[in-house]
């Protein structure tokens, strides 16, 4: 974690409690974990929009089924692997009916010292396999706001995906999203970047260095719309680069990076490495060590580099 980064999830309870009144159909639904969630700020000032259902995530995904059937507007909280995992099949039922539900987690990716039970490194490959669903990961806190907005104002299912603690600001105060398209963070030609989540900004911070170092040109892209993904766009931008490299605080098998490598042999077939977690549920520990432990770090990424730009 950041210590001079505001945390992801302070910054959803904050936009929730400060908008409550523009949403009149909005109520925020919740396991018992509110505090940890921040949706406690949002119950503090609408305490009758508000609901907890306990420690039972099946139950608070059937009632926002009900909700939204009603013509409410439901966001649903919670851990992010114990929201997707243990209320899958309601959430299918939420896309199969395309109905308006809003499910926004935290503590997705390497939790940290929460424990290993607590990770959240398969949530992508349930909530991917699903039609009509919107798949979000907000690289920082002003790209959140955005998608957050986004998601209030759009009609259907979303998932949006947050971190247990903050990620450094790479966007300005005037950013603007457009959901489905790669953002171009910075320009190059000899190898890409792609970054989900956290993955952006150490995309971002190591280009700076290894360009600087090692004399290459180096492309960074921003992907934080995992579905849908305008293929066009994506296609387009990856025109110019024939080596990738896809970092994503997930399970390599069936996670974003599977989703991307699809999409580009079909289109525009390159290299690609994809950085993530080795087919392991993940250990407990400081997410510092766990970040290191699993290779989100400069000095591993400049070896996966090294290595597939001397293929």
């Amino acid at each position: 974690m950041l210590m001079n980064e505001k945390l992801l999830r302070d910054a959803f309870g904050d936009f929730l409690a400060q908008n409550g009144d523009h949403y009149p159909e909005l109520v925020v639904l919740d396991a018992d974990l509110s505090s940890s969630t921040r949706t406690n700020r949002f119950a503090q000032r609408f305490p009758r929009k508000f609901f907890n259902f306990g420690i039972a995530e099946q139950n608070m995904m059937g009632a926002a089924i009900g909700f939204a059937i009603s013509g409410k507007m439901p966001v649903v909280s919670g851990f992010s692997i114990f929201t997707t995992g243990r209320a899958w099949e309601f959430i299918r039922l939420i896309c199969h009916d395309n109905l308006n539900v809003k499910i926004i987690t935290t503590h997705g990716g390497l939790v940290g010292e929460d424990g290993s039970t607590h990770n959240a490194l398969e949530d992508l490959s349930l909530m991917g396999t699903l039609p009509n669903i919107s798949i979000l990961i907000p690289s920082d806190i002003i790209e959140l706001k955005e998608m957050l907005k986004c998601a209030l104002n759009s009609n259907g299912p979303f998932y949006i995906r947050l971190p247990r603690g903050s990620f450094q600001t790479i966007h300005n105060p005037h950013f603007k999203l457009h959901m489905g398209s790669p953002e171009i963070l910075k320009e190059g030609k000899d190898i890409c970047l792609i970054g989900i989540g956290s993955g952006a900004s150490l995309a971002s911070t190591a280009a700076e260095i290894i360009e600087r170092d090692r004399k290459i040109s180096i492309k960074v892209i921003n992907l934080s719309t995992i579905k849908p993904i305008n293929v066009p766009t994506l296609i387009s931008a990856l025109k110019n680069v024939n080596k990738i490299i896809i970092i994503e605080e997930h399970n390599t098998y069936c996670g974003a990076g599977s989703i991307l490598t699809r999409i580009i042999s079909e289109h525009t077939p390159k290299l690609i490495k994809v950085l993530g977690i080795e087919d392991s549920f993940g250990e407990s520990g400081s997410r510092v060590k766990l970040l290191e432990k699993y290779g989100f770090t400069l000095q591993n990424l400049l070896i996966q580099m090294n290595k597939i730009l001397d293929r």
